[in-house]
């Protein structure tokens, strides 16, 4: 067998390897799909995801995130068990950010995110509140437009083992943002990603969401 000198094979090595960075880095290839964009699908409902990316105007989509509700769910409850009344700060979570591309440049993005919410139940029926929240019904409240392009969505779901005021000072807070898209898409995606977060946990009693947006949007 024919053996190259040990210098030779390291310059045969390196220049294989440059020449794979050239390729990979050359232009006009499309970026690779995302292994997580199924995932995504699932967790937001495929024709959703398919009619907002449409609606950003690109083909090319990256996307990033952790787009499993079982996931997201054994965080959030990991941490409303460990919530004291104090603790002011929680820790969002990012279910998906898709990323439309035209080239190398980003023409769109939706951003799908979960956490627990500083607001309590309490609070919705204060003048100030009330004028951005609608009460859709008694475990579920409502922006549509808590700033442009953003809309959230506040439900509340008791957590076993967690303490018992739980429920009303800890409520979800699920939240899209994305410009140029419908308030009905929006909704569509909103309602969608929190009800697969909630089937996925273990809440004591589960707030309804209903599949329409609420006529108070």
């Amino acid at each position: 067998m024919f053996m190259l000198p040990k210098t030779n094979r390291l310059i045969l090595v390196a220049t294989l390897a440059i020449g794979g960075l050239l390729s990979g880095c050359s232009g006009g290839e499309e970026r690779a799909e995302s292994p997580k964009q199924e995932q995504c699908e699932t967790l937001l409902g495929a024709e959703n995801v398919e009619a907002a990316m449409k609606a950003t105007g690109g083909s090319d989509v990256e996307v990033s995130g952790t787009p499993q509700a079982d996931v997201l769910a054994d965080r959030l409850a990991r941490e409303a068990k460990r919530w004291q009344k104090s603790d002011l700060l929680h820790t969002p979570y990012t279910a998906c950010r898709m990323s439309a591309f035209e080239g190398d440049r980003i023409i769109g993005a939706i951003d799908v995110s979960v956490r627990w919410s500083v607001l309590s139940m309490r609070m919705m029926d204060t003048p100030q509140i009330s004028r951005t929240w609608r009460r859709v019904n008694d475990s579920l409240f409502l922006a549509p437009e808590a700033s442009p392009a953003r809309m959230q969505l506040l439900a509340v779901c008791a957590v076993p083992g967690a303490i018992a005021s739980q429920p009303s000072d800890l409520p979800l807070r699920f939240e899209v943002a994305a410009k140029d898209l419908r308030t009905e898409l929006r909704w569509e995606l909103l309602s969608t990603f929190a009800r697969s977060v909630v089937e996925a946990m273990d809440c004591a009693k589960p707030p309804v969401i209903p599949s329409a947006l609420p006529a108070a949007a």
